[in-house]
């Protein structure tokens, strides 16, 4: 492909993120083409992961809020000091925006990080943690409930969650179909509205259907010939 064009993508993306998709030993073309192939697989993964989250979230504080018996169960129940600093944080993020710290303001910062600590083995022994698992995991089967199998499942969507936010390659992992039909196992063990709603409009099976081999082409298109880009 161009060299030129090429050249000045690693000067705004940096050549740091570019190489990655060349480890092994990949033309530039070939990098290319997986940059974009991987914009296109984080875009189709946005929604199912928006819900995830969005869901997770709410359903936790509607369950907390019952159990805690008030809205500031971040105040009363018994965390640890690594939860403790997260909910100071968040505190702290909206105060200095200027912003008075209702439920919504805080609920909304806390990260999925610190949702998806409440189901590992930090808190087996809170008593909270099985009221969670009761209340918002109904359609989770009761073989798949067991406490670290959870706590796998959940780190493992955290970090598709992240690494499709953060812009981070995935177009290498060889189990993104798998996770995808995790995800939304995930979504429809907390509510299955939302899993019917974001199944009408999930792209990744035809995403990831398409392979690498139109990007190619679309690189070879648009930025292969040298005049075009003098």
């Amino acid at each position: 492909m161009n060299s030129t064009f090429y050249s000045d993508l690693e000067k705004i993306f940096s050549q740091s993120r570019l190489s990655a998709y060349k480890k092994d030993g990949a033309d530039n073309e070939t990098a290319l083409a997986r940059y974009l192939y991987n914009i296109e697989l984080c875009k189709s993964l946005y929604a199912p992961l928006n819900v995830f989250e969005i869901s997770l979230r709410n359903t936790i504080d509607k369950s907390l809020c019952t159990f805690a018996g008030n809205s500031d169960w971040y105040d009363t129940l018994p965390f640890d000091g690594g939860s403790k600093n997260k909910i100071l944080e968040a505190k702290n993020k909206i105060s200095k925006r200027g912003k008075d710290l209702t439920h919504d303001r805080i609920i909304a910062e806390f990260t999925l990080g610190f949702w998806t600590s409440l189901i590992t083995t930090r808190y087996s022994q809170a008593s909270f943690q099985s009221y969670l698992i009761k209340n918002n995991l109904k359609k989770c089967p009761t073989s798949s409930k067991n406490i670290k199998n959870l706590q796998r499942i959940f780190e493992k969507m955290r970090i598709l969650r992240n690494s499709v936010s953060h812009y981070e390659r995935i177009v290498h992992w060889k189990d993104l179909p798998q996770q995808h039909n995790q995800l939304f196992e995930c979504i429809k063990w907390i509510d299955d509205t939302a899993f019917r709603m974001v199944s009408k409009i999930d792209s990744f099976e035809s995403t990831y259907a398409l392979g690498i081999n139109p990007f190619i082409e679309l690189v070879r298109q648009n930025w292969n010939d040298p005049l075009e880009y003098s």
